[in-house]
């Protein structure tokens, strides 16, 4: 059975026109940040400084970092601020639905992924609507490779968080975590004032 043509611009008034609209405008915008921050400042041909004006240009609050080519934004750009001197390695991925805030002198290992949002409701329950959550990474932190750092945590300064742990909650300065889920396993001395000189 085949609609009408009355009947199929009927499907299309009001307040379904405008619904589709808006719907189509968010689409644009959102590809419109992805091709400027996933595709074009994040490819390979893009030099450092370049790249990092592109991120600037985009809406993110950035000092003077290092974001290797291959990293991907998700979310609202502006939601993330990165520190003087801190680093992200390839392949990085950080969901910024709510506010990521990296301190100065950081280093971020390859494919680690920075998480803002969950689906948990009340009560454990589950919720279709995300909820972002913002992550705070203190001064001076090491985040190894593939590092997974879930919504809501705050990591303290100078904390080294070994490759591969999952951080479900608030890492406290000077220490080294390990494991999934991410626990201190070990004191930095705070008399030591780069994190990076501390091995996992």
């Amino acid at each position: 059975m085949t609609t009408s043509a009355p009947a199929r611009r009927s499907l299309l008034r009001g307040s379904d026109l405008r619904l589709l609209v808006a719907e189509l405008r968010l689409d644009a915008r959102v590809f419109r940040r992805n091709l400027w921050f996933n595709r074009v400042a994040a490819s390979f041909a893009v030099p450092k400084a370049l790249r990092r004006t592109l991120y600037r240009l985009g809406g993110m609050a950035v000092d003077s970092f290092v974001v290797s080519p291959a990293c991907r934004f998700e979310g609202d750009p502006r939601n993330v601020r990165i520190g003087a001197r801190s680093y992200l390695n390839l392949q990085c991925f950080v969901e910024a639905v709510a506010p990521v805030e990296i301190g100065v002198d950081c280093a971020v290992g390859m494919q680690t992924m920075i998480i803002t949002s969950d689906h948990r409701g009340p009560g454990g329950t589950w919720r279709s609507q995300a909820r972002g959550l913002p992550v705070v990474i203190g001064d001076r932190v090491w985040l190894g490779a593939r590092v997974t750092v879930l919504p809501g945590v705050t990591i303290g300064d100078d904390v080294v968080v070994a490759a591969g742990a999952v951080v479900a909650a608030d890492c406290l300065p000077h220490g080294v975590y390990a494991g999934v889920p991410a626990r201190r396993v070990r004191e930095v001395d705070p008399s030591r004032t780069r994190a990076r000189e501390v091995t996992a």
